[in-house]
């Protein structure tokens, strides 16, 4: 008890301090810990830090925003004594615990900016973050890198980044018939998608984005267009990202600085398939010829 009572002293005088000095003093040692934030469809953060509990004082910084529905239990549900101290982010300070595991809870309210349909969040993590996010987002953008997450979160291993993502993001469907195969290329994108086509000897396809700076990706059948992939806008070459294969499709995200036409341009398309198997055979029939031979093998 004495011990908590110091720190409430403590505290109270630092409160009485200049905001740049408490921000710098720390009044307990770094916790073992994993922190969960859920994110729902409103854009509030559920943040939980797990702590295991010592016999030390250990100090806990929570993430920055504003902290709101603040609550310190254990296993049970039971609340747990602890102070906080008012800096920028605020920290929690608990005093020397048996207790296995102590449960912080909060949430962010004003992290996450919903613009044009994108959610956006200036992500500063202390330490690693397993983030999970709302129904309908299968895939976010970090730093401008698109990541395929399925319906799985993401671990952040601390830093800054830049995050965002749509929820249940628009879907536009072409199909392309070629040699009597019909393929389905989809282009997720909050903007409106224009002129489409597809050029067999060009081997890419085109499509107009009505306005700049959109999350675009293109969803290719590897049998259609195969990879690698070069993108141009308006014929010059942007920045894409092929970020993710499924064994039958491809997922490549751009952002267009402007409006203008896309031409995803791959090196090779279905109906050239066939002359490459005859080719790939008798190459791979030479080869084994050639080792059986050094090998005498029968």
């Amino acid at each position: 008890m004495r011990k908590l009572l110091t720190i409430v002293i403590v505290s109270g005088m630092l409160l009485s301090m200049s905001q740049t000095f408490a921000q710098e003093v720390t009044l307990g040692a770094v916790p073992e810990q994993t922190v969960e934030i859920r994110i729902d469809e409103e854009g509030i953060a559920h943040v939980v830090h797990e702590v295991k509990g010592s016999t030390k004082t250990l100090q806990i910084d929570a993430y920055e925003g504003n902290v709101t529905n603040l609550s310190v239990t254990d296993k049970g549900g039971n609340e747990v004594q602890y102070l906080t101290l008012e800096k920028y982010p605020i920290s929690v300070v608990l005093p020397p615990s048996g207790n296995d595991m102590i449960f912080i809870k909060y949430d962010l309210t004003d992290v996450l900016f919903l613009k044009d349909g994108v959610w956006t969040w200036e992500f500063n993590a202390p330490g690693i973050t397993n983030m999970y996010f709302p129904k309908g987002v299968d895939m976010i953008w970090v730093n401008d890198r698109p990541v395929y997450i399925g319906e799985k979160g993401i671990r952040q291993h601390g830093g800054k980044m830049t995050l965002e993502y749509v929820i249940d993001e628009p879907v536009v469907l072409k199909e392309v018939e070629w040699e009597g195969k019909k393929f389905t290329v989809a282009i997720r994108t909050l903007t409106n998608v224009g002129l489409f086509e597809f050029n067999q000897p060009a081997k890419s396809i085109i499509f107009d984005v009505a306005k700049g700076n959109p999350l675009v990706t293109v969803i290719i059948p590897l049998e259609l267009l195969w990879e690698p992939y070069e993108v141009y806008l308006n014929s010059n070459k942007t920045l894409n990202r092929e970020f993710y294969n499924n064994g039958t499709h491809v997922w490549l995200g751009f952002r267009p600085d402007t409006s203008g036409t896309m031409h995803v341009v791959g090196t090779t398309v279905v109906p050239e398939f066939p002359l490459f198997v005859p080719l790939a055979i008798g190459i791979s029939t030479v080869i084994f010829l050639q080792f059986r031979n050094k090998f005498n093998f029968r």
